[in-house]
């Protein structure tokens, strides 16, 4: 029942937003008193803190799975990208991540925090590999691309500039046209190969 309660909270604080979405609303939607979420949660900032924790754990474990496991270091973005899409849908707003940045701002600096814990085993690890088996160029600071990649991900969430995009685009394709935006600055002849193989795929 935990885990059914912290599922349907994603989905709605996804759809409505984290501020919009009551405890009501959550056993409404689940059949459920809300007795029985606070059986399990005692307020709705601990479920809050529950269901992101929850979520950062699932693309942690999904993202540590495909670390290293894939074809080329590019297929790999492309697999890191379709897992979290399938784990947070593909629709989701900048919008509802800004809103839980304003309204949970330690909840969030903590997330921010361990994000970059997992820098160097996603982001530098990538590069690295991308660099050694000739997909990325030899000549690429890796640590400041990196960082550049790393800042441009985070912006999405918190800059006004890109929440703007939002009334056309989804998280889910401006994650993929900058994913693009990076590879292309950074690949090989070998690697661009490879690129414009999985860009006309995903289209």
């Amino acid at each position: 029942m935990k885990e059914t309660v912290l599922k349907k909270s994603l989905e709605l604080f996804i759809k409505n937003g984290f501020k919009s979405v009551t405890m009501d609303d959550i056993a409404k939607e689940l059949g459920i008193s809300k007795k029985t979420i606070y059986q399990h949660f005692s307020a709705k900032d601990e479920l809050v803190k529950a269901t992101v924790d929850y979520v950062f754990t699932s693309a942690t474990d999904k993202m540590k799975s495909i670390a290293g496991n894939c074809k080329t270091p590019i297929h790999e973005h492309f697999e890191m990208k379709n897992c979290l899409g399938d784990l947070f849908g593909q629709n989701i707003q900048a919008s509802t991540i800004y809103q839980f940045n304003k309204y949970y701002p330690k909840l969030a600096e903590r997330i921010q925090q361990k994000k970059h814990e997992n820098y160097d085993f996603t982001i530098l690890r990538n590069l690295r590999d991308g660099v050694a088996q000739g997909y990325y160029r030899d000549d690429i600071d890796i640590d400041f691309v990196g960082k550049i990649f790393f800042a441009s991900t985070t912006a999405f969430f918190n800059d006004e500039m890109f929440i703007n995009l939002q009334s056309t685009q989804s998280i889910d394709e401006l994650n993929y046209k900058l994913l693009e935006y990076h590879l292309r600055g950074i690949v090989t002849p070998k690697g661009l190969q490879i690129l414009e193989q999985l860009l006309q795929k995903n289209q």
